[in-house]
């Protein structure tokens, strides 16, 4: 499944690099042979279904995408709705790099990053989270972000913008979402559509930012 080359990456400096025969591809689609087991995935490769007995975290589930990130775009970004949250809401929302496990959610392992649902905390390479966010649950858009020029991370949620969750994001990082607990599902935006998040106007302001060579150690923030 490829996609055109979403809105907020217009006049980037991945722009020019996307219109090459030869441009990396960008995540299009959940990928059936980077996934848990326990997850189902819809036809369109953008639901992603949980359908496992969730009796413990050792049935935990992830999926990554079927490309990774290209950290030459500079800035990236996919939401998530969430369809069900499912009899516990145990849903983490990141990104990871190819050999995280994927019996884990996101950001319980080294070289993963995640945002959950349950809780609201952040997670990077532990078990125990730190607080960060609301909770979210069925109806909720999450938004993941990753701006590779100063390497953080930033989520958003209901097209409100929550801060930054990771600083030195660093790497080649796939999206991924986990699950745990019968039948949560979610459903993906990778740019096929337009995003809750005005990311247009983030980015805009971002890339006049980096031309003009400006301190960008922080994300810029978002007026709703």
């Amino acid at each position: 499944m490829a996609i055109n080359l979403p809105s907020y990456l217009i006049d980037s400096p991945f722009e020019a690099i996307f219109k090459q025969s030869t441009s990396p591809p960008l995540p299009s689609a959940w990928n059936h042979g980077d996934s848990s087991m326990f997850i189902q995935v819809g036809e369109n490769r953008l639901r992603a279904k949980y359908i496992g007995r969730g009796r413990d975290d050792t049935e935990a589930a992830a999926i990554r995408t079927d490309f990774p990130i290209p950290q030459e775009c500079g800035l990236y970004y996919y939401e998530v709705k969430i369809i069900n949250k499912g009899v516990g809401g145990y849903i983490g929302v990141g990104f990871a790099m190819k050999h995280v496990a994927l019996d884990r959610l996101p950001g319980w392992e080294d070289d993963a990053y995640g945002y959950h649902g349950d809780d609201g905390a952040k997670f990077h390479a532990f078990g125990r989270g730190t607080e960060f966010g609301p909770k979210f649950t069925t109806g909720d858009v999450i938004g993941c972000g990753i701006n590779f020029f100063n390497g953080t991370a930033f989520y958003t949620k209901n097209g409100i913008h929550l801060g930054v969750a990771f600083n030195d994001v660093i790497g080649e990082f796939y999206p991924m979402i986990g699950l745990r607990s019968f039948p949560e599902t979610v459903e993906a935006n990778f740019g096929q559509d337009k995003f809750v998040f005005d990311i247009d106007k983030y980015a805009k302001e971002l890339y006049k930012e980096v031309n003009e060579g400006t301190d960008i150690s922080s994300t810029i923030p978002n007026t709703p």
